[in-house]
């Protein structure tokens, strides 16, 4: 590593520490959660009871007495863990738990321990050396983990701007024809300003570049949103034969682990046969599969239409309630996330040191996890959440946030 580098290396991660260093004695982030309400609506924080706006159990599951039933009923089966790898051997669960997610999802399954190791898996086996990889700048820590394994084996890697379709398709024209596959690596819903990959306009460069194909992280989609849960790509666009998607199951869908569908049976056998993290990271325990199974169950019946209905027009409250109050929020996307900018991180953290003190708990955010200078509060709708609770925060965010907002100098059209 030359010096020149390896100063910057050093330089980024001081600020990274300082950064984290500022937000860990704030109090806001690194907590300890010492009891949650059996509805889920609420968590205790040294000592002080607080409305959870900073949950991923978009549609209520975690708590569920039918998953906490399954999951019990696996643990009496076969304890805390089966300790082997699933190359050698795994619970029956697994086969469970995989029919009736071919049958939500279609195509065929599988299922990493979590997302992170399921990117780890696809993407290493079935990029190339010589193959493109574009990735959209704000796509998931994850999978630009994932960016830099594909770049060590050969693969060229390049970044494009957020929601860029002309760019992505500018992009294509010049460059497509010079690579042997060229992937396109973005989220569904983003993870941190709520907002969506616009997959209807993405969708048609398939049929123009026979050698593109799609990856999409849709772990904030899966569970909450369309027909069975199948989330938000597939929802708006559909199955492809050169499209792949992975979807958590455990944020919105209550349990544990994770899901990909892919759209061929052979580029199913090629990752699980030699994706490193099937053959060599351990699997889901007992507990989270029988969950996992439960839930899937829920997923099959009519009560996750409702609830999926429900927590829609908890959104679209939020979604009022932000414009009225002209709120600076990144995102107007029809998600359960939310991000209000605050501009800095010392005001950044007032609001969030204002808003635990009235009672609620969202997930204060800055760089290195936001650029710098787009420092604010991220926070999340829940089919928990009531009417009452939805209308004291957004009373108390507006009441807050006043004085703390740092004008941007540019202008992000995220809606």
């Amino acid at each position: 590593m030359s010096s020149s580098i390896a100063a910057q290396r050093e330089h980024a991660i001081r600020v990274v520490r300082e950064r984290m260093g500022e937000a860990l004695t704030s109090g806001l982030i690194r907590l300890r959660v010492e009891d949650q309400a059996k509805d889920g609506r609420t968590i205790t924080v040294n000592g002080k009871e607080l409305i959870n706006l900073g949950s991923c159990a978009y549609l209520g599951l975690n708590t569920d007495d039918r998953l906490i039933k399954g999951a019990r009923a696996a643990l009496d089966q076969y304890g805390p863990v089966f300790s082997s790898s699933a190359a050698y051997a795994s619970v029956d669960l697994y086969s469970d738990l995989e029919d009736r997610l071919e049958k939500i999802f279609g195509g065929r399954i599988l299922i990493p321990t979590t997302t992170t190791l399921g990117h780890l898996s696809v993407l290493p086996v079935l990029v190339s050396p010589d193959d493109l990889v574009l990735m959209d700048h704000q796509v998931h820590a994850s999978v630009q983990l994932t960016a830099k394994a594909v770049q060590g084996i050969g693969a060229t890697v390049r970044s494009i701007p957020h929601n860029d379709v002309d760019i992505l398709r500018a992009t294509l024209a010049e460059s497509a024809n010079q690579y042997r596959h060229v992937w396109y690596l973005a989220d569904g819903i983003y993870s941190m300003y709520g907002d969506t990959a616009p997959v209807r306009e993405i969708a048609p460069l398939l049929d123009e570049y026979e050698n593109l194909y799609l990856y999409y992280d849709d772990a904030h989609g899966v569970g909450w949103k369309g027909t069975h849960g199948i989330g938000h790509v597939l929802t708006e666009v559909g199955h492809h034969e050169r499209m792949i998607v992975i979807g958590s199951l455990a944020k919105s869908w209550g349990a544990g682990g994770s899901v990909v569908r892919l759209p061929t049976e052979s580029m199913a056998e090629r990752v699980l046969l030699a994706g490193a993290t099937f053959t060599f990271s351990g699997p889901l325990h007992p507990a989270e599969l029988g969950a996992a199974v439960a839930a899937a169950d829920f997923h099959l019946s009519s009560e996750r239409d409702l609830r999926e209905q429900q927590l829609l027009s908890k959104i679209d409250y939020v979604r009022e309630r932000l414009v009225e109050g002209q709120i600076p929020a990144l995102s107007l996307a029809r998600t359960p996330l939310w991000f209000v900018r605050v501009g800095n991180l010392p005001n950044a953290m007032e609001l969030g040191r204002r808003l635990m003190a009235d009672g609620y708990y969202t997930n204060l955010s800055g760089f290195p996890v936001v650029p710098q200078g787009m420092d604010g509060i991220r926070f999340t709708t829940t089919w928990y959440q009531t009417e009452d609770d939805l209308r004291g925060f957004m009373d108390a965010l507006e009441r807050n946030i006043e004085g703390l907002v740092i004008p941007l100098e540019w202008y992000i059209d995220l809606t």
